[in-house]
């Protein structure tokens, strides 16, 4: 099946991939889609940003995406090479020239869904990747990554990493993170904890985990499902120590997280920008939205 399906998505013409997929978009998706478009029907298309203009003409003839844009479409046909590791039994993909694993009950398939999410969402053109040409890690930082996940900027940030902390709660993730960055355990510090403004039982803060010295370098990437503003507000005493300090704050987990979490910054003295482009923001019970992502900041 999986040969099969490498075969269709190289031989099949672009334009009946994508009339086949939205044929086979699911009654949610359909639903969802057509939600987004009856609530943005009566908005006057002129004081419509033109990014959100073209996602939106873009959802009329495909199916529904959080990035509804056409350099997405690579991403569609994408089927990664998937390894096999003898030893472990785990899957696992290269990515950055490195192995990421996966968890235990992730199937082929999974991960090539996994995999396709993470390469969309890092593309040059995506509103959430987090490194940019002129946005890098500098050698011999300390890098903070809350919201692991599959651990894809973590790989990215650890070979100028002089000490990785990586935040994530989920135990499966966990699990596969430890395989992913076992060639780099000297340097890599696991925390099972949520990233806070304190200290708590299941929480954990910045100023709790850092202990700065004069001339350390800092990165810290949060993506953490709406704390980050409490994330922020727990690293005071990180920021009175004045180290440099360049961070990426995703901004579309609550309506009002782009004005605080620019609010928060500026009092921090940073040095902010919110990358370009939009993600379609839908959850159940709240209005569609297109959202700004993320903000990479800087302070020297």
């Amino acid at each position: 099946m999986y040969i099969f399906m490498r075969l269709w998505q190289r031989l099949a013409p672009h334009k009946l991939l994508i009339f086949i997929r939205l044929l086979l978009e699911s009654k949610e998706l359909k639903t969802r889609r057509l939600k987004v478009l009856e609530h943005f029907s009566t908005t006057d298309p002129r004081t419509i940003d033109p990014e959100i203009s073209e996602a939106l003409n873009y959802l009329k003839n495909h199916k529904y995406s959080a990035f509804p844009y056409d350099w997405t479409h690579k991403y569609d046909n994408l089927l990664p090479e998937v390894f096999s590791d003898k030893k472990t039994h785990r899957l696992y993909i290269l990515f950055d020239g490195k192995r990421m694993y996966f968890p235990e009950k992730y199937t082929k398939k999974h991960v090539t869904w996994a995999a396709r999410s993470i390469l969309k969402e890092q593309d040059l053109n995506s509103p959430h990747h987090y490194l940019t040409r002129d946005f890098q890690i500098d050698d011999d930082s300390i890098v903070v990554d809350a919201g692991v996940a599959e651990g894809n900027f973590a790989l990215m940030a650890i070979e100028k990493a002089k000490r990785l902390y990586l935040i994530e709660c989920n135990p499966e993730w966990i699990d596969a993170l430890k395989l992913t960055f076992e060639p780099w355990k000297d340097k890599v510090i696991f925390v099972e904890k949520f990233l806070s403004d304190s200290p708590g039982e299941i929480t954990t803060s910045i100023d709790t985990l850092l202990q700065p010295d004069a001339g350390d370098r800092y990165f810290i990437k949060m993506d953490i499902e709406g704390f980050e503003q409490k994330a922020l507000i727990g690293m005071k005493k990180l920021i009175a120590s004045g180290c440099a300090i360049k961070m990426d704050i995703c901004t579309y987990h609550h309506p009002n997280d782009l004005i605080e979490i620019g609010r928060i910054l500026d009092n921090y003295s940073f040095k902010s920008k919110v990358s370009d482009g939009y993600v379609l923001y839908f959850q159940p019970g709240e209005d569609p939205s297109f959202r700004k992502v993320l903000i990479r900041a800087v302070k020297s």
